[in-house]
C-alpha cells in the first residue's frame, strides 16, 4: 500500500510538473528549448537522431508511441515509416497543444492520459519510447502494458537514463537539491531483468547520449566510439542514455 501511496504522489508532482514545465521552462516551444536553445542540446539532438540507425530493421504499420512531448520523435516515425499509423499517449496536456500545434497528420492520434491509464483493444507491431519512463515509477507495470498491446513479433525500443547513484551520493552529501523527475531512473540491468521475466527475447543496449560533465571533446569522442556498439563498460560508467531493442516472441 505504500508504494502504491507513493506512485500516486509522485503521478500527481510529474503531472503537475509536465503541465507547468512546457509553458514556463519552454516559454511554449519547448522543442526548441529541449533540443535547439544550446550548443550543448543541439549536441544531444545531434547524438539522439542515431536512433534512426536502430530503426532499419523494424517495419511498422501501426506504431504505439509512449510519451511523445512536442513530438519530435514522432516527426521521425512519421518519416520513417510512411504508411503507418501512430498512436500516442502523452500525460501533459501543454505538452499536447504543442504536439498538435507541431504536427498535424490524419495518421496520428493522441490520448491526453499517463501509460499507466491508457487502455486500448488494438495491438500494435511497434513500440516506441523516448524519455518518458523515467518518469513512471512502477516500471514492471510498463512493461506488462507493453506486453499486452504488442502483437507477437512485435518489436519495442525503449530510450531512457541510467540512475546515476555516484553522483546522487555526493549531491546529498554537500546538501545539494535533487530534482524529482532524476530519482526514478532505471539500470540497463534492472530493466534487462523485468524485460525478460515478461518474456521478451532479442534484448540489445546502445548508449544514446554522454554525460554532459565531460568536456565536449570527450563526449563526442565516447559518441563517436560507441554509439553503434553495445552497451559496455565504457557506457555504463560515461553513459547518461541508451536505448534497448526488445521483441515479443511468437509463442511463449
Amino acid at each position: 500500500m505504500a508504494n502504491d501511496k507513493n506512485n500516486e504522489e509522485f503521478n500527481k508532482w510529474m503531472k503537475e510538473f509536465y503541465e507547468a514545465k512546457p509553458k514556463i521552462v519552454g516559454k511554449g516551444d519547448y522543442e526548441y528549448y529541449r533540443w535547439f536553445s544550446s550548443e550543448r542540446r543541439k549536441m544531444q539532438y545531434e547524438f539522439s537522431l542515431k536512433i534512426l540507425l536502430h530503426l532499419k530493421n523494424i517495419k511498422a504499420e501501426k506504431i504505439l508511441e509512449i510519451g511523445c512531448g512536442p513530438g519530435t520523435w514522432t516527426k521521425i516515425l512519421l518519416k520513417k515509416y510512411p504508411k503507418a499509423n501512430i498512436e500516442c499517449v502523452e500525460l501533459s496536456s501543454s505538452m499536447s497543444e504543442q504536439f498538435k500545434k507541431n504536427i498535424k497528420n490524419k495518421r496520428i492520434k493522441i490520448n491526453v492520459k499517463s501509460f499507466l491509464d491508457f487502455y486500448t483493444n488494438k495491438r500494435y507491431d511497434f513500440v516506441f519510447s523516448s524519455r518518458a519512463i523515467e518518469y513512471i515509477p512502477n516500471k514492471k507495470k510498463i512493461v506488462d502494458k507493453i506486453w499486452k498491446f504488442m502483437e507477437k513479433r512485435g518489436k519495442g525500443v525503449i530510450i531512457t537514463s541510467p540512475p546515476h547513484p555516484f553522483l546522487l551520493s555526493i549531491k546529498r552529501a554537500f546538501g545539494k537539491k535533487i530534482d524529482k523527475e532524476h530519482i526514478d531512473r532505471i539500470s540497463t540491468d534492472k530493466i534487462k531483468i523485468l524485460l525478460q521475466n515478461k518474456g521478451f527475447v532479442n534484448l540489445e543496449f546502445y548508449p544514446i547520449l554522454f554525460t554532459d560533465n565531460l568536456p565536449k571533446t570527450i563526449r563526442r569522442f565516447l559518441w563517436n566510439k560507441l554509439y553503434n556498439k553495445k552497451f559496455g563498460l565504457l557506457s555504463k560508467i560515461f553513459a547518461s542514455g541508451y536505448l534497448v531493442k526488445f521483441e515479443k516472441p511468437d509463442k511463449r
